[in-house]
């Protein structure tokens, strides 16, 4: 087997075969070069590590996406691909590099305004009139799945904006994401006008400064979020930000399987402060999965509350 790394111990497969084309694969085994028992291998070991599924329809998706990375390691089939995964010192670097292939990280500054303004105006007030009675002058969020930054150092703006800041509260907005890469373009604050195509000229002329083709975030917000490497399909990724009072976490649930959705709402639930919310994708539920959390109803949205069980 050639894995790109000739000192690596390697392997050998149990039970691996070749087999049928896979259900919901275009074309034969031998144009795809994927059976139906490595698909299920492969599945099941990225859905283990990260909650990303592939169901079987998506399955010609999924051979397509895990080629790139067979050609650059010049390994020759999806089997030693596995093997690769699952017994080769590189494996955890390999899943590092395999994720940005696997998902959409399509994202932009000020998406889906109405959850956005739905939080400025109620939501944070809410928890401002909470927090003032008790003392408390902290406010905790999350973004999760956070990508490249933008959602997070959206919030960052409208905090800026809501004078908190100003007003002395303790602020943390925590960005998580499990690939590396995007996070450190999130960390460079520099994007193009493709994250900016929701934002106002006013927004863009006031947080943003235009170098070449790049558009380079004011370093005060950018300063205002911190982002750290995680799966939030683990509970320990997010037990440092305990007791958030709002936990975002928009177009990612799409990815998972019911199971691993059912898992991260309840981490998310366990983060989160008492009364905290839950803001998902609108294509995005927990309705048929769990009822841990509170449903809350607004005109062109819903948001998640913990309340208690």
């Amino acid at each position: 087997m050639s894995t790109g790394d000739p000192g690596a111990s390697v392997r050998t497969f149990e039970n691996i075969k070749p087999g049928p084309a896979c259900p919901g694969l275009p074309g034969s085994h031998a144009e795809t070069g994927f059976s139906e028992y490595e698909f299920r291998l492969l599945r099941d070991y990225i859905h283990d590590y990260c909650g990303i599924y592939f169901d079987e329809s998506k399955a010609y998706t999924l051979s397509s996406r895990l080629a790139f990375r067979l050609r650059l390691l010049d390994i020759s089939s999806y089997s030693e691909y596995y093997n690769y995964l699952k017994y080769n010192p590189r494996s955890k670097e390999e899943m590092e590099h395999l994720i940005p292939h696997l998902t959409n990280n399509e994202t932009y500054f000020f998406r889906e305004m109405e959850q956005i303004n739905l939080f400025a105006g109620v939501l944070l007030k809410e928890t401002l009139n909470k927090k003032r009675a008790t003392g408390d002058r902290s406010i905790r969020i999350i973004s999760c799945g956070c990508s490249s930054g933008e959602e997070a150092l959206t919030l960052a703006m409208v905090l800026e904006e809501s004078g908190l800041y100003a007003q002395g509260w303790d602020i943390s907005i925590t960005g998580v994401d499990i690939d590396r890469k995007v996070l450190e373009k999130a960390s460079s604050g520099e994007y193009t006008s493709y994250s900016l195509r929701a934002t106002e000229k006013e927004r863009i002329e006031r947080y943003f400064k235009k170098d070449g083709d790049k558009y380079v975030l004011d370093g005060r917000i950018r300063q205002k979020v911190t982002f750290v490497r995680g799966n939030i399909t683990d509970l320990l990724a997010l037990s440092e930000q305990k007791g958030a009072d709002a936990i975002f976490c928009r177009n990612v649930l799409i990815y998972f399987s019911d199971p691993a959705i059912k898992k991260t709402a309840e981490n998310f639930y366990e983060t989160l402060s008492e009364g905290g919310h839950l803001m998902l994708g609108h294509s995005e539920s927990l309705s048929r999965i769990t009822d841990i959390f509170s449903t809350r109803r607004f005109p062109g949205t819903i948001v998640y509350q913990k309340l208690g069980r």
